[in-house]
């Protein structure tokens, strides 16, 4: 954790930020809490940063993440109705085979969930 906190602090560039951020992200705690905010204090008004953002978290492996992802649909930087969005946290979710597929299911009736609130708003999505 400690290197990959180094990486993040030293990074260049977003390349860089982002895969110690990747890293960082599969250990939960305090130390990741605390970097995901620095990230997004700091990117807040560049839309494509945070939306990568949202997908990073998203795509933790960390068993139970889909309440992670529950929480960050009621982030102030998420609109259900911006497709683009959806495609970050939702399509990230979908990314991660751990949490996705969890064994209880918990993966598939979220977004049978959020499949079914996007109908309604924008059927296409």
């Amino acid at each position: 954790m400690e290197l990959a906190l180094h990486e993040y602090k030293a990074a260049t560039n977003m390349t860089e930020r982002f895969a110690a951020l990747a890293a960082i992200t599969q250990k939960p705690g305090k130390t990741c809490n605390d970097v995901w905010t620095d990230l997004y204090n700091k990117w807040q008004h560049d839309f494509l940063v945070v939306n990568k953002w949202f997908a990073l978290q998203a795509m933790s492996d960390i068993p139970g993440n889909v309440e992670n992802v529950r929480n960050l649909l009621t982030h102030p930087a998420f609109d259900l109705r911006n497709p683009t969005k959806v495609y970050s946290l939702i399509g990230g979710f979908c990314g991660s085979p751990v949490n996705f597929h969890a064994k209880d299911g918990s993966g598939y009736k979220f977004l049978g969930e959020i499949v079914l609130q996007l109908d309604k708003l924008n059927p296409r999505v």
